[in-house]
Parts: C-alpha cells; sequence; structure tokens
C-alpha cells in the first residue's frame, strides 16, 4: 500500500471508523482516483456541517435504497447507528424511500388521463375529488397541488384515496423530526428524477423550518450517493 493510501487508510478509520471497501478497491489500480472517491466522500458527504452527520446517514440511507444500492445501504446505516440514529429514525428513513417511490408511479397519470376518459368517460364522483382535493391543499399549506395528484383521482379514485391514506402513514415519522423526513423524500425524488414529487417535498421542508443550507447539504448528498451507484455496481469488477 502507498504512503497516501496509508494515509487515506488512518483518517478513513479516524473518521469513519473503517476504510470504505469500495476507496481500498481503487487504490488497488488508481491512487488518484481513490483519492478522488474520498474526497468527494468528505466534500459531498460527511464534510457537509449545516445537517447533522445523523441526518446525512440517514438520507444518504434513503438514497440508497432508493436506487437499489444494497451493500452502500448498509454502510449508511451502520454510519447513521455510529452517529446515534435509534431503529426508529431508521425506519423513517425507509418509510421516506418508499413513500417517494410509490409517487413516482403519479408521474404518468397525466399522460395516461385522457386516454382513460376517452374510454371510459370522465370520473363520475368529480365533486367527491374536488372536496378531497381542496382539504389535501388546505392541509398541506401549499399554495399548490400536483398535477399529477389531480390525474390519479380521474383515472382511479380508489387508488387516490390509497396513495393518500398512504401518505399519511409514510410522512408521519417515528422520531425523525417532520421537517428532515420530508428532506429525505426530497433527496430520493431527486435522485429518481421525480419533478413533481422534489417540489411537493421540498415545499414541505421549508414550510416545516427547513432552511436552504440544509436543502444544499441533501443536494451535495443527493449526487455524491446517486454518482456512487456505478462503483457499487463495480465491486465484483474492481476485486477482478
Amino acid at each position: 500500500m502507498s504512503n497516501e493510501m496509508e494515509e487515506i487508510e488512518r483518517f478513513a478509520k479516524s473518521t469513519l471508523g473503517a476504510m470504505p471497501e469500495v476507496i481500498k478497491l481503487l487504490g488497488n489500480h488508481n491512487v488518484e482516483m481513490a483519492k478522488e472517491q474520498f474526497r468527494e466522500n468528505n466534500t459531498l458527504y460527511l464534510g457537509r456541517i449545516k445537517l447533522p452527520k445523523k441526518i446525512l446517514a440517514l438520507t444518504a440511507l434513503s438514497v440508497s435504497l432508493a436506487n437499489g444500492q444494497s451493500d452502500s445501504a448498509m454502510i449508511h446505516f451502520k454510519l447513521a447507528q455510529k452517529f446515534g440514529a435509534s431503529m426508529l429514525e431508521v425506519l423513517d428513513s425507509i418509510k421516506a424511500a418508499k413513500m417517494a417511490l410509490m409517487s413516482s408511479t403519479m408521474a404518468l397519470m397525466g399522460t395516461i388521463q385522457p386516454i382513460v376518459e376517452k374510454f371510459t368517460g370522465p370520473s363520475h364522483k368529480s365533486a367527491e375529488i374536488e372536496k378531497i382535493l381542496n382539504h389535501v391543499k388546505t392541509e398541506s399549506g401549499m399554495d399548490f397541488l400536483p398535477e399529477n395528484l389531480s390525474s390519479l383521482a380521474s383515472v382511479s379514485f380508489n387508488l387516490l384515496e390509497e396513495h393518500l391514506k398512504e401518505k399519511a402513514e409514510l410522512m408521519s415519522p417515528f422520531e425523525v423530526e417532520q421537517k428532515y423526513l420530508f428532506l429525505m423524500a426530497f433527496a430520493v425524488s431527486i435522485s429518481i428524477r421525480y419533478e413533481e414529487c422534489a417540489r411537493v417535498y421540498l415545499t414541505q421542508f421549508f414550510l416545516n423550518g427547513g432552511k436552504k443550507e440544509e436543502m444544499e447539504d441533501a443536494l451535495f448528498l443527493t449526487r455524491f450517493i446517486t454518482g456512487n451507484r456505478a462503483l457499487t455496481s463495480a465491486m465484483e469488477i474492481l476485486k477482478w
């Protein structure tokens, strides 16, 4: 192991408790790439200072889970525990990922709505739908409603009701502060590129006392975890 890699390992053990395997594997092939990965780990992730370390790790866990990165998720889970996260807080981060992923299935409701109405006619519960949507808007405190929520109501009233039940359950935290639960869902929405969901959860984050600097930390983190999908998927190649 080169002197540079030994220095990285000493620092990693003092801050993370262990040397990330992917950095060690990269160092076997190219020290400069290993150093860059470690720099990003500090600059884009654990070096952020506006969000508590526990929230950084829990948000990273949410994004990793949403992207199917099980190995990465386990790393962030262990870090979250190191920073004092309880299992109920870990469940909150899982709930945030699940809700954002399920919400993303509404992305094409506006596309399929005209087809559904062409062949089946408009929803026969339009007055009830309007009442429900107005209640959701008032309760959320937002000055807008997601367009796809209205489209979902026309496509399937039953699915609208199910969606609202799920959101009430999954976005009610066990222990994590409410604003941070919305921030986790926002980070997942950014990672999976669901624009409307990102707008909703970011608005809810700010309405619950979130700060711009905290949002920026979440964006840096999401960029890092999303890009790391290339490396976590290449682990077996790097071991070759």
